[in-house]
């Protein structure tokens, strides 16, 4: 019987080096995107925005059917074919809405993240006009006047 051959140890710190390059990958890829926590709070913000966008869309489309803003979110979200989120997609919260006079309105959400200092030039999914910091924000806003 043969005893067991020992390597110089080579296949030792191969297997330590390819260890030492995952973790360092890992650990670049974490300081790119962000840890998971963070992501889930920027998807929440991205939604956020997205609804406070349609809400502005479909007020501007009840003034032009109706010439007067909606009393309440409720109200807007009765309307025929109306699919609007119109809560916050965490905390179930209901929107702000106020109106403000006879065409203007704010819309207001409590926000996770800041994308007003988060990247230059902003996020794409937060244009400017709705770039909001951390906290509760309001946008104010108002409807278009139809063209007679």
């Amino acid at each position: 019987m043969s005893a067991p051959v020992v390597g110089n140890g080579v296949g030792r710190w191969i297997a330590i080096l390819a260890s030492l390059v995952v973790v360092a990958t890992i650990v670049a890829a974490i300081m790119v995107m962000g840890l998971p926590s963070t992501q889930r709070l920027s998807r929440l913000d991205e939604r956020r925005v997205a609804d406070l966008g349609n809400l502005a869309q479909a007020i501007q489309a009840y003034h032009e059917a109706h010439d007067r803003l909606p009393a309440d979110l409720p109200a807007l979200a009765a309307e025929p074919g109306s699919r609007l989120a119109i809560v916050d997609p965490d905390t179930g919260q209901p929107y702000g809405y106020a109106v403000l006079g006879a065409r203007g309105y704010q819309l207001c959400a409590r926000f996770d993240t800041d994308t007003a200092a988060a990247m230059e030039p902003p996020v794409a999914w937060a244009p400017g006009d709705w770039n909001h910091g951390i906290g509760t924000r309001c946008f104010k806003r108002s409807v278009v006047a139809p063209a007679k």
